[in-house]
């Protein structure tokens, strides 16, 4: 019974794409290769999961827009979800996210 569930489920399922920003493209760029590669790793699994689960992510308090934080390794990426769409906002080291946000 369950297996059919899942394939009900997995069938339903609507394919989320994620599109960085510019300023996001610049944070990334900034970053040593391999780190970078681990970074849009996790951009893109956030495409099959970006739902709030309070420690990889959370929601952002005190913004007028629904932003989230991801939290990959020693970074943060910082994303809004519309519909079908996610946009990376920001990549930033834990301490570069702590100032701004």
């Amino acid at each position: 019974m369950h297996e059919q569930a899942r394939e009900a489920e997995s069938k339903e399922s609507v394919t989320l794409q994620v599109f960085l920003s510019e300023k996001a493209q610049d944070d990334l760029d900034e970053f040593p290769r391999k780190i970078a590669a681990q970074i849009v790793a996790d951009c893109s699994r956030l495409a099959n999961n970006p739902v709030p689960d309070g420690k990889r992510i959370k929601k952002l308090q005190g913004y007028k827009e629904r932003l989230y934080r991801l939290r990959a390794g020693d970074y943060r990426i910082v994303f809004r979800r519309s519909g079908t769409r996610i946009d990376i906002v920001r990549i930033l080291s834990k301490p570069d996210f702590q100032r701004l946000y």
